[in-house]
């Protein structure tokens, strides 16, 4: 039975729409930023914000109360089911929602949960235990685009909008959901988040575009933490033929496993990455890959390593994170929506910025590569362990 989808959406930095994305994809556009003053000792940092793009929710009276990663996931979502052509009434649909944070990024979150004294719980506001719960900014997109059937949450780290798509490819090939809507949101910038990096050396604190947050260069010491969201509609192949809609590509297949190392420990080798990407393979050979390296040394190294071992460096690699950064648990479904557009337009998007420094022997693409591309797989790593590969196809 195969799978395939018929629509996304997607907002992200400098990215209010899918025409603007594959823009963006297409001519190598940087869309993070510096900005100053961001790190503990006042370090400038490197970050993708969106700026617009929400404002009618931002407007609405009721919609504005909600956290700002629900809002981003509603504009994906309500894009990708007008890509889909789709009529959500008298089907049985299933929403399927990523997210790292969640809402716990959230100012208002954050301010509720620091006590000083123990009567400071009133001033928790009643908002609270949404903004505590993942599971209520999928009922919230769920409420707004008109849909109250299955509806999960994953939060599996970085991963989390990947192994949505597995789950909803489970259900649909149970015959339990006729469509799945799929997607993941993120919204991570915060003092919190970048504190906590920054600790752990992850931030690419006090460089430039050029040399911070830089997939594939050892010179860089860390990633962009961005926000971004975005959406896919899943169907049976039959069932989307019948309907006369446009296919963007085939979801071939998502495998997913753990490293298991010990929570605070770090696990330098690969070799769970190594074994997805194996499986996820099966001696077959991509077009390219569309790599989770963000400018983190030991993820990307880890990369290094899954090039040489399962294709020996002959297959193209590239990181779309050297434009929009590195959105968590949105990450996964940015990637597919990437690959789905360089199925149907042709074209391996750049790696830009990067000297490959440290990388020379992978095949890194570098400028836009035009040529035929039928077949992609995609890697992503999540904090937590996981790790989630993804192959996609043109359907015949």
């Amino acid at each position: 039975m195969n799978i395939v989808c018929t629509g996304y959406g997607i907002i992200a930095p400098n990215t209010v729409n899918i025409d603007q994305y594959l823009f963006n994809l297409k001519n190598g556009v940087c869309c993070i930023e510096t900005v100053e003053n961001a790190g503990p000792q006042n370090e400038s940092n490197i970050v993708g914000i969106i700026k617009t793009g929400i404002e009618k929710f931002e407007n609405d009276k009721l919609l504005k109360r909600l956290p700002r990663v629900t809002k981003l996931g509603m504009a994906a979502a309500e894009e990708a089911i007008q890509s889909a052509n789709l009529n959500l009434k008298n089907r049985k649909i299933g929403l399927f929602w990523g997210s790292s944070l969640g809402s716990f990024i959230e100012q208002s979150f954050q301010d509720s949960i620091i006590f000083s004294n123990e009567d400071n719980y009133r001033k928790i506001p009643m908002t609270f235990t949404h903004l505590a719960n993942h599971h209520s900014s999928t009922a919230s997109i769920a409420h707004y685009i008109g849909t109250n059937g299955i509806t999960k949450t994953t939060s599996t780290g970085c991963t989390s909008s990947l192994e949505a798509i597995q789950d909803a490819i489970l259900y649909l090939k149970s015959g339990i959901i006729d469509i799945a809507i799929v997607g993941g949101s993120d919204s991570p910038i915060s003092k919190a988040t970048t504190y906590a990096f920054a600790k752990t050396k992850g931030l690419p604190l006090n460089q430039d575009i050029f040399t911070g947050a830089v997939p594939f260069q050892e010179d860089s010491n860390g990633f962009a933490v961005s926000e971004a969201a975005g959406a896919i509609i899943l169907e049976r192949k039959d069932e989307a033929i019948k309907r006369e809609t446009h296919i963007k590509g085939e979801i071939v297949d998502v495998i997913s496993n753990n490293d298991s190392v010990y929570n605070f420990a770090a696990e330098e080798t690969g070799q769970q990455m190594i074994n997805a990407l194996k499986e996820i393979t099966h001696g077959r050979k991509p077009d390219y890959v569309n790599s989770q390296a963000l400018g983190f040394q030991l993820n990307d190294r880890i990369e290094k390593r899954c090039s040489e071992e399962i294709f020996n460096h002959q297959v193209p690699y590239t990181s779309i994170k050297s434009m929009i950064g590195h959105p968590f648990g949105a990450s996964g479904i940015v990637q597919v929506i990437a690959s789905l557009l360089s199925i149907q337009h042709n074209f391996i998007p750049p790696t830009i910025r990067t000297s490959k420094k440290g990388f020379e022997n992978m095949n890194i693409v570098t400028t836009t590569k035009y040529q035929e591309v039928n077949e992609v797989v995609i890697t992503n790593h999540g904090l937590g362990g996981n790790n989630t590969c993804a192959y996609i196809k043109k359907s015949s």
